[in-house]
């Protein structure tokens, strides 16, 4: 191989601590990692190597009396396989100069027929000493370019400050309409390309923002199981300062197996494949993490790694580990779009994630993280200490600048942030104005619409002018007091009301009444029209605090049909953190326990009042869920129609003409016979279930 003497008994003492070999033989695992050649290389000649040629340069000087055909044999077989199989009868002309010389040597198989093979000898000074076609060489990094530290800290901050700023709209979007999951899982083009408008980014940007914001824990499926919405974690999350919410994004992205950059690219189906879909997960994309950051922190300070840099040296590591084509660049990108990187160079908080790996603590610590305690957003995997996110935190503090609070106000209704705005000027900026441009200085305008979202947050026109007469080293422009106070005197001309449920009550008197109940007080009742009160608690509240009033209230739809109190909509919270591609363990854990015998015993009741609907028809609507599923599935097997009531979003019931494609664990997939559309239903959603007849006469 031509490696010195040191390096190739470190080698072997390498080998021989990682117990793949013993004594001088590799262990069978490794013979079958391998297969029958190494590297393409043959068996050791047979006999003494002395007699074999042991360079390249005595090779090629004893080859020059060969024949052509002998020189295109010995081509042939020096990259592998080492092999050649001669038919039966078969003969080699030109292989008896080779076997004559020793650098070829003729056995037979168990089927009798006539091997040639290139001994291990021969083929390695043909290749010159390489285990590998392509020359490997280590990459120098003194050829890359160096970046001042000053501009590695610049850079970083502004893309961790822009990374956080990205999460934080998502899941505002997110919060307003929640992304619905595709039947085959993940979330379609259009929610993508709908999230992508609203961040203005691409959609490449937008999968990425979203795949990062699942892996720190800020997403959640609701309870339906049908949408992406904030998780609870989001709340705490959004509550927080820049480092404090920059920390968890950065310490999963360390940790998360995820490959957002396939988003889009065909899967092995010929469909393109969605966002926060399951095979998006790769656990060759942790370890590609992993190296892309021992591997920059191992380069003096300041040197600006590039993607074919970073691909040759991890090559010359590893050549028997492929990556799959543009994944370097990809995690790069990601990595710089995170802060993690600046220009191109580690940034210091990259470098605390390198330490994490390591167990090293960075310079100027005095102890290490622990490598064992749990961190809050840290993805499935190994998890970072819990001395992780407060040294993150730290690091990027020191190379965020500093805060401006002064706004300089133009008189064209453009206003200028000449530098990074405080947080609670972000705040006032985000409600009354748009963002034109980023960088150095923050440009906005004030326009109408800006305007009327912060008078719909429920600000008032003078608060608004006070609060940016406050940040304002000069005067407020004439033209921005008459943009407001116009957008204020028109605002509000219609008025809309939330209410979670709505109260009919035939005696006024008694509706009255209930507004000056001191015990109601918590339900928010409003009085909207005689008889005609809104609350702001969800319906199962409401009637149990009215029945604890001493009144019979009764649960009804939204065309006025009465509900049972168990098929009530309650109201939607967020839900737990979920991230796709969760690990088997993980699912495993959470499990339900096994049911007690009194609820097995009711369980097998409510079968058998099922099975009895087997050949009966459904002369009244169903309610019972077991009897609905059973209904479902004879009228599935009948491929009858039938007239569904369900539960919408808002809580209100719909009515639907339908037809059962299938039934899945959890869900319904079914065909509206009358606006021709698929849609899939969760079980628990479904109010009842009729036969069409029962359904139309109603």
């Amino acid at each position: 191989l031509g490696l010195p003497v040191d390096d190739a008994a470190a080698a072997a003492q390498r080998v021989a601590d990682l117990a793949l070999v013993v004594g001088a033989r590799p262990v069978q695992g490794l013979v079958e990692a391998f297969g029958p050649h190494p590297f393409g290389l043959g068996p050791a000649a047979p006999q003494d190597p002395g007699t074999l040629p042991p360079t390249l340069a005595e090779l090629q000087s004893n080859r020059q009396d060969l024949p052509s055909a002998s020189v295109e044999l010995l081509e042939v077989l020096t990259w592998g396989p080492p092999v050649g199989t001669l038919r039966p009868g078969g003969a080699a002309p030109a292989a008896e100069p080779l076997i004559e010389r020793g650098w070829l040597h003729r056995s037979t198989d168990a089927q009798g027929r006539t091997r040639l093979v290139l001994p291990r000898q021969v083929a390695l000074a043909l290749r010159g000493g390489r285990l590998t076609r392509e020359e490997l060489t280590r990459p120098d990094p003194s050829a890359l370019e160096e970046v001042d530290s000053a501009t590695v800290a610049s850079e970083a901050a502004f893309h961790a400050e822009e990374a956080v700023r990205l999460v934080e709209e998502l899941l505002q979007e997110w919060d307003h309409e929640a992304a619905p999951i595709l039947r085959t899982g993940g979330v379609g083009v259009r929610a993508l390309h709908r999230t992508a408008e609203a961040l203005d980014c691409e959609p490449a940007q937008a999968a990425r923002i979203i795949e990062t914001a699942a892996a720190a824990g800020l997403l959640g499926l609701d309870e339906a199981g049908a949408h992406w919405q904030p998780s609870r974690a989001a709340q705490d999350w959004r509550a927080q300062g820049v480092e404090q919410r920059w920390a968890p994004l950065a310490a999963a992205w360390m940790g998360s197996a995820r490959t957002p950059w396939l988003v889009g690219a065909r899967d092995d189906r010929g469909a393109p494949r969605p966002v926060l879909a399951a095979d998006l997960e790769a656990a060759w994309a942790r370890r590609l993490r992993r190296r892309l950051l021992l591997l920059l922190d191992a380069l003096p300070p300041g040197r600006a790694a590039t993607p074919a840099f970073v691909r040759a040296a991890l090559s010359y590591e590893r050549p028997r580990r492929t990556m799959p084509p543009g994944a370097v660049s990809a995690v790069m990108a990601e990595a710089e779009a995170l802060g993690i990187l600046g220009a191109g160079a580690l940034s210091t908080a990259g470098r605390i994630l390198a330490r994490e790996l390591t167990g090293t603590p960075p310079a100027g610590d005095a102890a290490p993280p622990s490598a064992g305690a749990p961190a809050a957003g840290a993805a499935s995997g190994p998890t970072p200490g819990h001395l992780l996110l407060p040294a993150l935190e730290e690091a990027l503090a020191a190379d965020l600048p500093a805060p401006v609070t002064m706004l300089l106000v133009q008189s064209d209704l453009t206003a200028i942030v000449p530098g990074r705005p405080d947080p609670a000027l972000a705040r006032l900026l985000a409600r009354t104005s748009e963002v034109e441009s980023r960088g150095g200085a923050l440009g906005v305008r004030f326009t109408p619409d800006s305007v009327r979202g912060a008078l719909d947050a429920g600000w008032a026109a003078e608060e608004i002018l006070d609060e940016l007469a406050a940040v304002s080293p000069s005067p407020l422009p004439s033209a921005l007091r008459a943009l407001v106070e116009d957008a204020a005197r028109k605002h509000g001309a219609v008025r809309v009301r939330a209410a979670a449920s709505i109260l009919r009550v035939a005696d006024e008197a008694v509706a009255v009444g209930l507004l000056a109940e001191p015990a109601l007080r918590p339900l928010g009742l409003s009085l909207l029209a005689p008889g005609i009160l809104a609350s702001s608690a969800p319906p199962r509240q409401v009637v149990r605090e009215l029945r604890q009033a001493g009144l019979a209230p009764a649960l009804e739809d939204a065309q006025g049909g009465l509900l049972r109190l168990a098929q009530a909509p309650s109201g939607r919270g967020a839900p737990a953190p979920s991230r796709p591609g969760e690990d088997y363990a993980d699912l495993r854990s959470r499990r339900p326990q096994a049911p007690a015998a009194r609820a097995l015993a009711a369980l097998v009741t409510r079968m058998r009042q099922g099975e009895a609907l087997r050949g009966a028809g459904l002369a009244e609507p169903v309610t019972d869920p077991a009897h609905v599923l059973a209904a479902l599935r004879q009228a599935q097997a009948a491929r009858a129609p039938l007239m569904l009531r369900l539960a919408g979003p808002d809580g209100a019931a719909q009515e639907r003409r339908v037809r059962v494609l299938a039934i899945e664990p959890g869900r319904v997939r079914l065909r509206d016979a009358v606006r021709e559309t698929e849609l899939t239903v969760a079980v628990h959603r479904i109010i009842s279930v009729a036969e069409e007849e029962a359904g139309a006469a109603g």
